[in-house]
């Protein structure tokens, strides 16, 4: 039930193997700043999805498994699993990863992600807030205030959900991310903060139309260990 599709800058080595996502109606151009969206975009805008079909993303080194403590691709979700969570859980269902923990909250752990871009990232929570307000009616504005403002998230951009509620969310998604990249058009950097912005939307959406989210385990075929977390995290804080 996978279908690799290859984005952006991998188009010059891998297009010829992978679906490309510049093929049809497509924002490939946009990758950069757009990150996974546009592989989003290219499934919203190209396959040929019927009511009653379920359409999923995961990332090439992150899928949805069954199996905690999974490692290999051995073990990710099949159909049948998929056919018998959707069995189980209803049709208007949204599978997401388990949350994360933020704290203080979801905004100030991205406004405070990267030494040097305090101000950069208030401005961009700042645009994303004007651009749902002025993209979505008012229960969506409400929403975003309640996610960005809690302190769990379902990250990633990763989710599985039936082809009806795909095409609404994109319907809504990305007039959003447009705006906010129409807003933020003055940003010196212009690298991958709309795809980061739009992990946060998955959430609102879910909110605003108060859909229960079910979770299911992530497996990461490439791991950092705790330790290079760590590392990581600070040498972001540091100047």
């Amino acid at each position: 039930m996978y279908l690799p599709v290859c984005v952006g800058t991998g188009l010059t080595s891998l297009g010829k193997i992978f679906q490309r996502d510049d093929d049809g109606d497509n924002i490939s151009g946009k990758n950069a700043t757009y990150c996974e969206l546009t592989a989003i975009y290219w499934a919203w805008k190209n396959l040929p999805l019927e009511n009653g079909d379920f359409i999923g993303v995961a990332h090439y080194r992150r899928h949805f498994t069954l199996k905690r403590g999974a490692k290999t691709l051995m073990d990710v979700l099949s159909t049948e699993q998929l056919e018998e969570l959707v069995n189980k859980h209803g049709y208007r269902t949204v599978f997401v990863t388990s949350a994360r923990k933020y704290h203080p909250s979801i905004e100030q752990h991205y406004i405070t992600s990267m030494y040097g871009y305090r101000e950069i990232h208030e401005k961009d929570i700042e645009c994303l807030k004007q651009a749902i307000k002025e993209c979505s009616s008012p229960e969506y504005f409400q929403a975003g205030l309640k996610v960005l403002t809690g302190k769990t998230a379902h990250m990633l951009n990763m989710f599985i959900m039936n082809a009806e509620m795909f095409r609404e969310y994109c319907a809504w998604l990305f007039p959003v991310i447009d705006r906010v990249v129409e807003l933020r058009k003055s940003r010196s950097d212009q690298r991958r903060y709309a795809g980061a912005l739009s992990e946060f939307c998955l959430d609102i959406w879910l909110a605003a139309h108060q859909i229960q989210a079910v979770e299911i385990p992530l497996l990461e075929t490439e791991k950092i260990s705790f330790l290079k977390r760590v590392i990581q995290y600070i040498k972001r804080k540091m100047p």
